[in-house]
């Protein structure tokens, strides 16, 4: 599986090429490996400026990683596991613009190229090399926030939705939270819908035995069955069966229709929801710097009490106050590994952050 963190994809943003180094491992070719950093470059917000080379089609999933369509560039050159690339399905010699399936990016640099390509062919790697950065950018990590930094947070009661799952009760953006609500409620009627649908159609299915069983005690009976009453009845279950039907199939229609209208609004709602969650992200780290010194603190001051105690239990002049103390584990160093992780983990927030300030400055 390739992972974000990966590091054998390289760009070099004077000449517009990317560099895909396999040398070290072939767990994936280098054309999928480069489709996978540009998917996650994609998501992080980290692709080149106005850059359209990324994969059409793709999906991120736990499990499996990226599973994408090729990236559209196209190559300049290859040595031995070493292959650069240039943007775009059509190189500046070659292919045909009018090619079916060409794709021309607006980053394409044809001077760029050409001179990747004399690197290359000269054997040059290490010149080459050198004016690469890593793709997509190393993540870095968050910074916390000012100790008076106190952004107050998206708060509500916990939200459960049929087909979606149990929503936090915290940092969902209030309108999209209104909408999640309104789909649970249609959620909710389309499963009832779906079930009395079911149980019409049940009974419908069992209208040809009903039939049987009404002739076999008119028979029993010596009375003639009513051909009419019976015709009726089994034609009143058919259009129940149908019309529950229709109303539970027009329903899942609706929840679809509000599903896509929820993606649609976080969607709208992307740079403001990123901003507030940088700024409740900054907040809680800064808590957490404060938690582990805490802690920190702590931990020392009852490891101070047990090396006292030790001395004071069993005096020896040779050793007076120098035992140590078993108390100074991993606690401490946990607290502290746990908050790396969260700077890590949530570092596109400070990309975001940056981003924005510049855009705002522009």
């Amino acid at each position: 599986m390739i992972y974000p963190t990966d590091k054998r994809v390289r760009y070099a943003p004077t000449l517009a090429v990317w560099i895909v180094d396999t040398q070290a491992s072939h767990a994936g070719g280098a054309d999928q490996l480069l489709a996978a950093m540009m998917v996650y470059a994609t998501e992080s917000g980290n692709m080149p400026d106005g850059c359209t080379c990324a994969p059409e089609s793709f999906s991120v999933s736990a499990m499996t990683g990226v599973t994408a369509s090729p990236a559209r560039v196209h190559p300049l050159g290859q040595q031995g596991g070493i292959a650069v690339y240039g943007h775009g399905t059509v190189p500046e010699n070659g292919v045909a613009p009018e090619r079916r399936n060409a794709h021309q990016c607006p980053r394409a640099d044809a001077a760029g190229e050409r001179q990747a390509r004399k690197l290359v062919k000269a054997g040059r790697w290490g010149d080459l090399y050198a004016l690469t950065e890593p793709f997509p950018p190393a993540p870095g990590t968050l910074q916390p926030a000012a100790p008076d930094n106190n952004a107050p947070a998206w708060q509500a009661e916990p939200l459960s939705v049929p087909g979606v799952g149990l929503i936090p009760d915290r940092h969902i953006h209030p309108a999209t939270r209104a909408d999640l609500a309104r789909l649970g409620t249609l959620a909710t009627e389309a499963t009832r819908l779906g079930s009395e649908a079911r149980k019409a159609q049940a009974a419908a299915a069992q209208g040809p035995m009903e039939v049987r069983r009404l002739a076999t005690v008119a028979a029993l009976s010596g009375k003639a069955l009513d051909a009419a009453e019976v015709a009726k009845m089994v034609r009143e279950r058919q259009e129940a069966a149908e019309a529950a039907q229709a109303a539970a199939d027009g329903t899942r229609d609706a929840v679809d229709k509000v599903r896509r209208e929820v993606a649609a609004g976080i969607a709208e709602r992307r740079e403001e929801w990123l901003t507030y969650l940088h700024d409740q992200a900054t907040a809680g780290l800064a808590r957490l710097d404060l938690v582990v010194a805490e802690l920190e603190a702590a931990v020392e001051n009852l490891a101070e009490i047990d090396r006292v105690r030790q001395t004071v239990e069993q005096a020896d002049s040779g050793r007076l106050f120098s035992a140590g103390s078993m108390i100074v584990g991993n606690a401490v160093e946990a607290a502290r590994r746990s908050r790396e992780r969260a700077a890590t983990a949530l570092a596109g927030l400070e990309r975001h952050a940056s981003k924005d300030k510049a855009t705002q400055a522009a």
